[in-house]
């Protein structure tokens, strides 16, 4: 959101650089500069009359000064002040707060008051402060300041404009990262590959352990199943022998009243249903 509110920013200087030539071209170059909210400086530095600029001596300066806001620091325009065109309170204010951005973005996160000082040429530690409040409401960077240690904590940093020069070593970078990530993703799908083996491999035991537990099941079942029905046969077989028995006993009595001399049709009744009542005693029953 805040690189995108620098480049709106810059937009109106864009607009003027289509049509400004020379002098009006190094005009722009010095307004830009100083402009509140302008930050990024690529796009007007490629703009072909700003380009143009190269063409002569005077023109050279202006191109050389905007290079610097766009990617160089307060210690570059410092070391060329004499051959370049001198700053405003504005222009120099800026040019901190741009250097400060590149201090913290390639520097360590804790910034001590004491390099601050020395390398933006600063005259107090209440300027340095002021800057670097004035950085954080700008959006330029994130940080805290630690009065008591006597650092700036940074934890994010805006980006700035990319020098030429800088893009081999950003390639060689992003290739390098690049490498990392395809290695990374090749141990994720080996990791990945080897929980797809586990799962395959545990559903297989699983179904074999339910296909062998239901044929256990099934056989228990058929085993049961006949016990009881040779049960039932026993059991039916002993009914079957007591009537053949009962009946095989009914005869005899018959037999024997016969022979006794027929004493009726009374007695031989009387003697057949106790006979059948008193299984245990029919032999004292036939002597009578």
């Amino acid at each position: 959101m805040a690189e995108q509110s620098y480049i709106l920013a810059l937009q109106p200087y864009l607009a003027l650089a289509k049509s400004a030539t020379g002098r009006a071209a190094a005009d722009l170059v010095m307004q830009a500069t100083q402009a509140p909210g302008v930050f990024v400086f690529s796009e007007l530095l490629e703009m072909p009359n700003i380009q143009a600029l190269a063409g002569n001596a005077d023109g050279a300066k202006y191109l050389a000064l905007l290079k610097i806001f766009a990617y160089g620091s307060y210690g570059d325009y410092k070391a060329n002040a004499t051959t370049l065109p001198p700053l405003s309170p504005a222009q120099l204010h800026k040019l901190r707060q741009l250097t400060l951005i590149t201090l913290a973005s390639q520097g360590p996160s804790h910034l001590t008051y004491a390099s601050l000082l020395h390398t933006l040429d600063l005259p107090s530690t209440r300027s340095l402060e002021d800057l670097v409040i004035s950085s954080i409401y700008a959006s330029l960077l994130s940080a805290k300041l630690d009065t008591k240690s006597a650092l700036v904590e940074v934890s994010s940093t805006a980006g700035r404009d990319v020098a030429p020069d800088e893009v081999p070593a950003m390639m060689r970078t992003l290739h390098s990262w690049g490498g990392v990530c395809e290695e990374v993703l090749a141990d994720l799908e080996a990791q990945m590959a080897a929980i797809r083996e586990d799962a395959v491999r545990s559903r297989r035991e699983r179904e074999e352990y339910e296909r062998v537990l239901a044929a256990k099941r099934e056989q228990g079942r058929g085993g049961g199943g006949g016990e009881g029905e040779k049960g039932g046969k026993g059991k039916r077989g002993m009914a079957e022998g007591g009537e053949w028995e009962e009946d095989e006993m009914d005869l005899d009595e018959a037999g024997f009243g016969e022979a006794a001399g027929g004493g009726g049709g009374a007695n031989t009744s009387k003697r057949r249903t106790k006979g059948r009542l008193g299984l245990g005693f029919g032999g004292s029953g036939r002597r009578r």
